[in-house]
Order: structure tokens, then sequence, then C-alpha cells
């Protein structure tokens, strides 16, 4: 009977620091900090398409990678997904006018604790983050997105102002081109299913 014990003590004492040792070798991956500029008054479904070689060029400002959403509401980019961890003080939204004046907005305020002396009154622009996902094909490819919401909360229900990816694609027109050379196994570009 000691004897199993023994073994039994030593099989988890085994198994155990195995666990430890491999848990303190895994590496958690953080994310860059992150600042996305939308254009004033835009108010719907955004999208930010990575990886594509013929997007537009990454662009950085103090460290943080800078996402210019344009009038579309479709950023094709060359840079790849920001995947990992983040801090929240790492990510700033901004509304952009005309003459370049950036606006602060802060995520959906319904996702928070509301202080207890304001009031929403439904007019505050916030921007609601949906994720990081996959979505395809798009003319022949599967596309790494991030999709997000910007507005009030009556225009982020709106449905007139909310669109799928493939929607967007083909509403916005945007340039096939963009997406040339982003399928590994494909040699022609295809519409959008």
């Amino acid at each position: 009977m000691k004897l199993i014990f023994k073994a039994h003590f030593f099989k988890i004492l085994f198994f155990g620091s195995m666990i430890s040792l491999l848990s303190a070798c895994t590496e958690v991956k953080k994310s860059e900090p992150v600042i996305y500029l939308i254009p004033e008054n835009y108010a719907g479904s955004l999208y930010i398409i990575f990886n594509a070689p013929n997007g537009h060029p990454p662009k950085y400002e103090d460290g943080s990678r800078v996402y210019e959403i344009p009038p579309s509401g479709i950023l094709v980019t060359q840079m790849d997904a920001n995947e990992g961890w983040i801090e929240n003080s790492q990510i700033q939204y901004f509304e952009v006018s005309n003459t370049n004046e950036r606006t602060p907005i802060s995520e959906d305020s319904s996702l928070k604790d509301k202080d207890k002396d304001t009031t929403d009154d439904g007019e505050t622009r916030t921007v609601y983050v949906g994720g990081l996902g996959e979505s395809g094909p798009i003319y022949g490819c599967t596309v790494i997105n991030q999709n997000f919401t910007v507005g009030t909360d009556a225009e982020q229900t709106d449905k007139k102002n909310l669109f799928s990816i493939y929607d967007a694609i083909k509403r916005k027109n945007i340039d096939e081109k963009l997406f040339k050379g982003m399928c590994k196994n494909s040699k022609d570009v295809t519409s959008p299913q």
C-alpha cells in the first residue's frame, strides 16, 4: 500500500511539474498600441481588412499603429492583424474633421459602469468593437478583418447604417485590385460572394 501511494505521489508531482514548466514557457503576445481615425459624423459599420499586399501601407504615430478609416468605412491595409492582449489605455478612437481636427470617441458606454451623476441621452457618439475574425470568400480569399460600429445608440442600431463585410465591399465599390495577390492559392481575383 505504501509503495502504491509513493508511485501515485510521484506521478502527481511529475505531471504537476510538467504543467508548471509548460505554463512558464508560454508567452502571451502583446498587441501594439492603436489609434483609429474615423471620418467625422460617420455612422454605422466599419471594417479593417488585413494582409492585403496592395492595401494601404502601414502607418505609425508615436509608436502606435494608425488605422485611418476612409469615408467608405472600409480600410484595406497591408498590416497584419494586431493580435494579442492590449490595455484599454493603449487604444484611442478619434473622429477626424475635414481640417484634420481630432475629437476623441469613447468605447460603447453600455459596456461600462455609468457614472451615477450623469445621464446618457443616447446622443453620445461611441464605438462598439465587434472583434477580429475571418470572412470569405472575398475576391476568392478568406480575409482577416476587424469590425466595429460607430455613432449614437440610434445610429448604431439603425439597419441602414449596418452592413456585412460582403455588402460593404459591393456597396462601397472597394477596388478588387487591393486584394490582388492576397490569396496564396488563387491566381485570379473573382467577385465577392
